[in-house]
């Protein structure tokens, strides 16, 4: 019986089974595929292959437009033509990783993980010798030679050119100067109160000094005399002239204390990572 079903396998397979659509566990397949496979507890596996590098057909003997296939291998440096694991297909002239889930050497990404994970490494700022060789040269392949970057508490801006990529720049705080406020004038006087006078007190001398008649030498002196007690006297008497209205100049402190203005918006905090592959 066995030999009998491997013989009618064997005869069905040297002939071309024509037909406008073809279903596998389904008996009415959609009319528009040409293949359709129904399963709602089984998944679809496509060939596996190594490729070598996108430029080239490997495995295959040359590059066929439409081909897909799974790749298992990752580069082990960083170039133009890497290849990582992913499914590929090809173009006719090269392969393509699918998907927006493709990644390359350098790519950054923010995450709620707190470790290395899948070729990914937490910019904490460690050495690179820590890190795999592989990583190790696909890092100093980015200009990443000594320390990974130390992204906390930092944003990501593009570069300008002035700057150089990687650099950690700014501050989450500032402090205002006089040169950083508007260049506005303002003016201003205080209250006026009208016609008034200014009070005070007047103490007059007791102490006079008495000249002689004029007949007298001219060699003999003057003559000073106590000619009473020091007495004060009310300065209600002595009011000074009003000067109607007029208005006094002020100089008055802000009391601030120069303390720095924090300008970190509101966000989610995250880690982030960068591609070097495993």
């Amino acid at each position: 019986m066995k030999k009998l079903k491997f013989i009618i396998i064997l005869t069905l397979s040297s002939y071309v089974i024509t037909a406008q659509n073809v279903g596998i566990n389904t008996t009415t397949p959609n009319p528009d595929a040409i293949l359709e496979i129904s399963s709602t507890n089984r998944g679809f596996l496509p060939t596996r292959s190594e490729l070598v590098q996108t430029d080239l057909s490997n495995p295959l003997a040359n590059h066929v437009e439409g081909i897909t296939t799974y790749n298992t291998v990752e580069s082990g440096n960083y170039t133009a033509v890497s290849v990582h694991d992913g499914l590929y297909y090809n173009d006719g002239a090269r392969w393509f990783l699918m998907g927006p889930n493709a990644i390359a050497f350098g790519d950054l990404k923010n995450s709620l993980k707190t470790a290395d994970h899948d070729g990914w490494y937490l910019l904490d700022g460690r050495n690179i010798s820590t890190l795999s060789v592989s990583a190790q040269n696909n890092a100093t392949s980015l200009g990443l030679t000594v320390n990974l970057i130390n992204a906390n508490d930092s944003y990501l801006k593009t570069i300008k050119t002035t700057e150089t990529i990687g650099n950690i720049n700014g501050s989450n705080q500032t402090i205002l100067t006089q040169a950083n406020l508007p260049n506005v004038s303002f003016n201003g006087t205080s209250d006026t109160s009208g016609d008034h006078n200014h009070l005070y007190n007047d103490i007059y001398s007791p102490t006079q000094t008495l000249g002689l008649a004029t007949n007298v030498l001219a060699l003999v002196p003057l003559i000073s005399v106590n000619v009473g007690k020091p007495e004060l006297v009310p300065a209600n008497l002595f009011p000074t002239n009003s000067n109607g209205d007029h208005s006094h100049n002020v100089t008055v402190n802000s009391g601030g204390i120069d303390l720095p203005i924090d300008t970190t918006p509101k966000s989610i905090v995250t880690n982030v990572f960068i591609y070097l592959g495993t």
